[in-house]
Order: C-alpha cells, then sequence, then structure tokens
C-alpha cells in the first residue's frame, strides 16, 4: 500500500532545439540510448543539456529484473562497428562527458561483451579526448578477465549499480546477486578507478536499510553515490509500495556527505546517469 500523502513526481517535459539536435543524432546513428529504452523520467532534461547515456551491445537484455522496462529476450545483436558510431555520436554532440552502459550479455560466454565495451572506452577516447568517459556497466556475472578487460582501457569513472538494498534485492533482480555487484565495485576500487554506485527506494526498504546500505558502500572506497524513487515502468512491473518525499530524499544526501561519499545525487528523479557531467567535473575538479 502506497503511503497517503506522497505522490508521484512530476516529470518536466522540454522538447527544445538541444533536445530535438541530440535525439536527430541518435537516431542516424542508429545508437540506443538507456534514455528511451529505460523510458527515464529526465530524458527531456537530459537531451536539452546536449548529454545522454549511449547504450550498447544492442536493445535486448538477456535478464529481466522486475524494476526494468528494458525488452528482454534472445539477442541478435551484431555490430562491430558500434565502438566507432558510438565515438562519432560522442564527437558530433560535441560532449565534455558522455555515459555509456549497455544490457546484460550473460549469452557471450567467452567475454560477456567486455571486449566491445573496451573497444567502444578506447574508440571514444580516441575520437575525443577531451571527453570524459564514464561506464555503467553489468556484472559480467562477476567474471574477473571481463572486468580487467574494462578496466584496463581506463574508463574515468566507473558505474556498476546496486540497484536496492539487500533484502528486496532477490525480488528487485532475479538473475542478479548483491554481494557480487559489492564485488564488482571492491575490484574496480582494487583497479584505482574513480567508482560510483546507485539504489532506488521505495520498493519495501526501510530508512535504516537505506543508511546502513550506504555505511556499507562508502567503506569499500565508493565516491559517487545515487538515491531515487521508482517508478513503475509499466503494469507488468514491480509496484510501487511508497512515494518518499524530497525531505527524506536531502536526509540521505545530508547523511551521504557526513560519513563521507564525495558526492550524493539524491531525488525523486535521480538515476544513475542523472547530472553525470556537473559530477564528473566536481570529482575531477577535487581530486586536482
Amino acid at each position: 500500500m502506497i503511503r497517503a500523502g506522497l505522490h508521484k513526481p512530476k516529470i518536466n517535459i522540454t522538447t527544445d532545439e538541444n533536445y530535438k539536435s541530440v535525439k536527430k543524432i541518435v537516431q542516424k546513428s542508429y545508437l540506443n540510448t538507456v534514455c528511451a529504452e529505460a523510458r527515464c523520467p529526465n530524458i527531456y532534461e537530459c537531451w536539452s543539456r546536449k548529454t545522454a547515456t549511449l547504450m550498447i551491445l544492442g536493445d535486448t537484455c538477456t535478464r529481466g529484473c522486475g524494476f526494468c522496462s528494458i525488452k528482454t529476450g534472445k539477442p541478435t545483436w551484431d555490430d562491430p562497428l558500434e565502438p566507432y558510431r558510438v565515438a562519432q555520436a560522442v564527437q558530433k554532440m560535441q560532449l565534455r562527458h558522455v555515459v555509456i552502459t549497455s544490457v546484460d550479455r550473460d549469452d557471450l560466454k567467452n567475454d560477456y561483451g567486455s571486449t566491445i565495451w573496451a573497444q567502444t572506452i578506447n574508440t571514444t577516447r580516441k575520437l575525443n579526448p577531451k571527453c570524459t568517459i564514464e561506464v555503467l556497466t553489468p556484472d559480467f556475472k562477476g567474471d574477473k578477465k571481463a572486468l580487467k578487460t574494462v578496466f584496463d582501457s581506463k574508463p574515468d569513472i566507473f558505474s556498476h549499480n546496486v540497484e536496492c538494498v539487500e533484502r528486496v534485492s532477490k525480488r528487485v533482480r532475479a538473475q542478479a546477486n548483491w554481494q557480487r555487484s559489492l564485488d564488482v565495485l571492491k575490484e574496480s576500487i582494487r583497479y584505482g578507478l574513480r567508482t560510483k554506485t546507485g539504489i532506488m527506494v521505495g520498493l519495501g526498504e526501510t530508512e535504516q536499510e537505506v543508511k546502513d546500505t550506504m555505511i556499507q558502500i562508502v567503506d569499500l572506497g565508493v565516491q559517487i553515490f545515487t538515491i531515487g524513487q521508482y517508478l513503475q515502468p509499466t503494469k507488468k512491473h514491480l509496484k510501487v509500495e511508497k512515494y518518499i518525499s524530497k525531505e527524506k530524499f536531502e536526509e540521505y544526501k545530508v547523511f551521504g556527505k557526513s560519513i563521507g561519499f564525495k558526492i550524493v545525487e539524491s531525488g525523486p528523479l535521480v538515476r544513475s546517469s542523472y547530472r553525470a557531467d556537473e559530477q564528473a567535473r566536481t570529482i575531477f575538479s577535487n581530486n586536482e
């Protein structure tokens, strides 16, 4: 039952020239974006700011998480030129910071798609030397060789989401493993990468569980943490248990900063890539 008095956050719809420009470049480059595929509520704001999260390895995921609206099934993607098209799109958009993500590709048993990941990062950097690169990756089934392939391409920020507190994780993403996600973050930190993760709230977790999760994550060495409201994308997906107040999101932000996160992005419409360009500028200036 959704608590009375707290309502679904309103989405700001703006389709200015920047939005249209990004949409045109994405379509002409035959690229997928998590913005569109996952029905992100911030697509209008982000595209208007000329930022987009590009999604590689196709539009079909091998997992069917209860919160995600990306298509699930048997992938048919086969596009060795995708790294070049991503790099060219970043160049056309004149981005200073790009976020690249992908579907899960558990069917690619040899490397879980990590080779294409590395090629995409390297090619994007070659064509856009002044653009910082953030990656939001799957867990690659915890395969250390696959992870190292991505790490060796040295993204400026490595991100992998734990998605929710541990207690509700199996219900939210049945084919994933919460501890495995922690291990991915540990490997990134051990490698020396700036590391980021995030969760959704409103899935039945308690306030204390959110704070305990934040403590557990910051103790690993993660620098950037995001918290956003879960919104049900379709009737087939998990229902919202509760809409969290703006005041509570602000409280989480203050708490996160107090325990040592460099950046905490917390709010009803926050998603893992929300204002990632601003986060990048902040984290790089702080590390100088």
